[in-house]
């Protein structure tokens, strides 16, 4: 966005004007997940800040890479990695109640959702507008995610806290392994049981939440997250760094970056 930075009265009244236009988007959508800077000292009052976090996560240069953000939501990842060059392709299903609930509390979801006027897409949007990205958003679910779907294979992928709430984790890091070129790289952020790792550190274990919670589906130890991604196709999986992002209380847990690639030879 046009952030102006000039000194003087003039430069003061942009900003503000600026400022007045960003806290008038933010207002317009009732639900943020993402914590983003839209405006000069103004960001969405996001459920999760992931800005102190980046630096550990995403590669510092992304130039001349094709990159794909899975399950984008508000698009902070999308937007970070354009910020660094990529030109960016992004996905998300079509409505906030097409996301895989367990079906115990889907039904009481989709009430609060709709009372709440959550509008899945609508934060992107906004802030897309905003910052004057060219991130574009495809409407696919994980699950049928393909090359074809998405314009063409990318060079680099990034998925950020979707592998818990999926009932098949592996099938769908084996559909980002296909949209993947042969070489590329893959990123992810995962929330892991740091109880589990240090109780078997060389065993994969995971727990089951889904007859219990309202959006999680697994959550494995660092053994079982790394196993998820070798079954998927992925080799040379590294670990980057464990980090604990700011969130709402009731999100607020470990999470490790982890990155893999696609062979060579696909």
């Amino acid at each position: 966005m046009p952030a102006d930075r000039t000194e003087g009265p003039g430069g003061s009244i942009a900003v503000a004007r600026d400022a007045a236009v960003a806290r008038e988007a933010i207002d317009r959508n009732p639900v943020w997940y993402h914590t983003i800077e839209l405006g000069p000292g103004v960001a969405t009052p996001g459920q999760i800040d992931l800005r102190g976090v980046v630096a550990d996560v995403l590669p510092v240069e992304l130039s001349g890479r094709r990159a794909l953000d899975v399950g984008t939501f508000d698009g902070f990842w999308a937007f970070e990695m354009e910020r660094r060059g990529a030109e960016v392709v992004s996905i998300d299903v079509d409505r906030i109640d097409s996301a895989e609930w367990p079906s115990r509390s889907r039904a009481r979801l989709e009430r609060e959702a709709e009372q709440r006027g959550l509008e899945l897409g609508l934060g992107f949007e906004l802030a897309s507008e905003l910052l004057g990205s060219s991130v574009s958003r495809v409407i696919c679910s994980v699950y049928d995610l393909a090359p074809a779907a998405i314009g063409g294979p990318v060079d680099f992928a990034f998925s950020g806290a979707i592998l818990l709430h999926l009932r098949d984790p592996v099938r769908a890091l084996e559909r980002v392994h296909g949209a993947l070129r042969p070489g590329g790289e893959l990123r992810i952020l995962e929330p892991v049981s740091v109880a589990m790792t240090l109780r078997s550190p060389r065993r994969a274990a995971a727990t089951f939440q889904a007859a219990h919670s309202d959006f999680n589906w697994w959550v494995p130890n660092l053994v079982a997250l790394k196993s998820w991604l070798v079954t998927a196709g992925f080799v040379d999986v590294r670990r980057l760094r464990f980090v604990r992002p700011p969130s709402d209380e009731r999100m607020r847990q470990w999470q490790v970056a982890l990155t893999a690639r696609r062979p060579l030879d696909g």
